[in-house]
């Protein structure tokens, strides 16, 4: 069994290393200079908007009476373009939760990040050419960017807008 004089020196041992780590790095980092420039609607209509209108344009049929022609990319530039606009969808739902612009701290961020998860799953299926996972991811980020305007955007009127 130790005894308190054998646990003296290590007791101060210890706290001589815990006041040195500190100074090791162990200090905390100052936050980056971040700062929301844009206000919410700069963003949606800068990137949030055009960049959805890039993914959900870039795949789909029409029926008119001439026939059916479907859309979907074909070259790589056509991918790429799809992915780069995934990847601004993404980077925007986290410029939506920053300071100065989020709404709250709550269902906000919920649906800030509903937006990035849909960004991602669209990019995925860009990297991959797969066109039915980006009708399918497209329709997520549809779902995505409408349970955001039902509870932000839209007036809630009982008149407008249904309750169940």
């Amino acid at each position: 069994m130790l005894s308190v004089k054998k646990l003296l020196p290590l007791y101060g041992f210890g706290l001589l290393l815990a006041g040195f780590l500190p100074g090791c790095g162990g200090m905390r980092k100052p936050s980056p200079p971040i700062k929301a420039i844009a206000t919410l609607e700069e963003v949606m209509h800068g990137m949030v908007i055009p960049n959805a209108e890039v993914v959900w344009k870039s795949v789909g049929t029409i029926y008119t009476a001439k026939g059916v022609e479907e859309i979907q990319p074909h070259s790589e530039d056509d991918w790429l373009r799809v992915e780069a606009s995934a990847t601004t969808l993404m980077e925007a739902g986290n410029l939506l939760m920053m300071d100065g612009r989020a709404k709250d701290q709550g269902h906000w961020m919920e649906r800030c990040k509903a937006l990035r998860d849909a960004g991602d799953t669209v990019r995925q299926a860009a990297k991959a050419h797969d066109v039915a996972a980006l009708f399918e991811r497209g329709g997520y980020l549809f779902d995505s960017c409408q349970g955001c305007h039902f509870e932000y955007r839209f007036e809630k009127d009982p008149k407008t807008m249904r309750t169940h």
